[in-house]
């Protein structure tokens, strides 16, 4: 999870040098991931688990929330301010975590309460949602300007279809990690070949190293990542997936440091460090947990290549 949330953190740097509009880079990062499923399927002659699947609503709706997922918030980044679509995208862990409590009776434990608490405090902090003036004090806002209106109301769909996503991915837990990917990219595929069809994107100022970004984006962003996020939800609980999930700002922030010359206040810094410290407490008290000698590692490891 820690992987993938790194990796995904890098799509808004690498959109900037992306002409396209924002729904055809979530269809080429969705295709790159089915095509590396493909692959890896034909090179280790595994296309019998396909067919052996048993196809139920939860494996099709995954698929479906996470065309919609990786399809708005890209949008939602081209239409609103990135503070905006960042901070209503990391909603959703919280609907997942909530849903999975009510619905899976997963635990919701004092450590995943803390954890939780403290990374959705430093990414407040990071976005600049909580921020803090010596003439001021300490002041919460959220930029509700009509010019960014839709665009955070494409951000806050993005983020409950990042919720729905977390949520269905905790079920059909028999089903392997690379078939669930394969599924997921497929569904999610269609969902956004079906949004690019009705939106009819216009790729005419694409120059060629916009297309070559694409690609590394498509891959590095969506096939790489979204596989890592697959495994990492078969393996842990939906509120252990939403407090690891936020380590996608630090790699923000320190890519638009690094390529963009973009500053970090001390409040910033402060919300960096509340998001490291959530994520490695969450993943400290997760590695603890004993388990009985002898017993099988979870099935879903069996899909890191």
């Amino acid at each position: 999870m820690f992987l993938s949330s790194s990796a995904m953190g890098g799509i808004g740097a690498f959109s900037r040098y992306i002409e396209a509009p924002g729904i055809f880079i979530a269809l080429c990062r969705s295709l790159a991931g089915l095509i590396m499923m493909t692959l890896i399927f034909l090179f280790t002659q595994r296309f019998f688990k396909l067919k052996q699947l048993k196809m139920s609503p939860t494996i099709v709706w995954s698929g479906i929330f996470l065309g919609l997922l990786s399809g708005l918030y890209v949008v939602a980044t081209q239409m609103t301010t990135l503070a905006n679509a960042a901070f209503l995208i990391y909603t959703g862990p919280i609907y997942s975590t909530i849903l999975a409590s009510i619905f899976l009776k997963e635990p919701f434990t004092k450590v995943t309460a803390v954890s939780l608490t403290s990374v959705v405090i430093g990414c407040l902090l990071i976005i600049g949602i909580i921020n803090y003036s010596s003439g001021g004090g300490f002041t919460i806002g959220l930029d509700l300007d009509p010019e960014y209106m839709t665009g955070n109301l494409i951000a806050l769909g993005s983020g409950l279809a990042y919720g729905l996503y977390l949520f269905t991915s905790r079920y059909r837990q028999d089903v392997d990690s690379d078939v669930r990917s394969f599924t997921n990219f497929g569904f999610a595929v269609v969902t956004l070949l079906i949004l690019v069809f009705a939106t009819q994107p216009d790729l005419s100022e694409m120059t060629t190293r916009g297309w070559i970004v694409l690609v590394i984006a498509a891959f590095v962003t969506g096939a790489i990542a979204f596989y890592l996020l697959t495994v990492a939800s078969k393996i842990l609980l939906a509120g252990e997936l939403a407090t690891i999930s936020y380590q996608e700002t630090i790699m923000a922030t320190i890519l638009g440091i690094a390529l963009f010359s973009e500053s970090l206040t001390a409040m910033q810094a402060l919300g960096g460090g509340l998001i490291l410290f959530g994520g490695l407490f969450q993943i400290f008290a997760s590695t603890r947990k004993k388990k009985p000698a002898g017993a099988n590692a979870p099935e879903g490891m069996a899909g890191i290549h």
